[in-house]
């Protein structure tokens, strides 16, 4: 399994591996996910349901507090 995968995600789970956890509207909806790297142009995001995104650094997320 990969450092950015993790099994039954809680907010918890996100937060104590060092991710942020944020919402994203994609084309399909919200989805919860996880900021898993920021690179000097991309974020580089993970959902369950949409798997690996690398998105623009300008793209707005939501921080889940």
């Amino acid at each position: 399994m990969q450092d950015y995968m993790i099994k039954n995600a809680t907010v918890r789970k996100v937060r104590n591996r060092g991710f942020t956890p944020v919402w994203y509207h994609s084309p399909y909806g919200w989805t919860a996910g996880w900021i898993y790297k920021t690179g000097r142009e991309w974020i580089y995001f993970y959902s369950a349901t949409l798997g690996k995104v690398r998105l623009p650094k300008n793209t707005k997320l939501d921080i889940i507090k």
